[in-house]
């Protein structure tokens, strides 16, 4: 490839080849105007933007937790099993660490104490259930 000098709208003479008349060469141009986040991500990643909360915000006091749940069981069964009390607002069913237990939300709190009467001892999947009052689980505490 021939390099030659040409001198530019700024008066510079700058080398000119090949490339960067396709806009790789000189001046920094053929990037764009430098590097922007594309659009198409809504929040960034930093605190709270991905994959930090998993569901809507309930209040705990409109949530049960339910027990001994069989590993098959899905949050669609856990629901079917809380709409025979009242609707349901959210329902979960907790993998890894929490595995065999889940949650199900409701939309008032007299739903709630409807189900802490009449969920405990039905079955889902040939299973019997525990039921129990929400409560958050402590912060783990850093070790070391």
């Amino acid at each position: 490839s021939s390099l030659a000098l040409c001198s530019s709208s700024d008066g510079f003479a700058q080398p000119t080849s090949s490339a960067s008349f396709m806009g790789f060469g000189g001046n920094g141009k053929g990037w764009g105007w430098g590097w922007a986040p594309p659009m198409w991500f809504p929040k960034g990643f930093g605190k709270g933007g991905w994959g930090r909360r998993r569901g809507p915000r309930i209040d705990p006091e409109m949530k049960i937790w339910i027990g001994n749940l069989p590993e098959d069981c899905t949050w669609k069964d856990l629901q079917t099993l809380g709409n025979t009390v009242a609707a349901t607002r959210w329902a979960e069913v907790f993998r890894g660490k929490g595995k065999g237990t889940g949650v199900i939300a409701y939309k008032t709190a007299e739903d709630v104490t409807e189900a802490m009467k009449l969920l405990p001892g039905k079955e889902i999947n040939g299973q019997t259930i525990q039921v129990d009052a929400w409560q958050k689980a402590p912060p783990a505490e850093a070790e070391g």
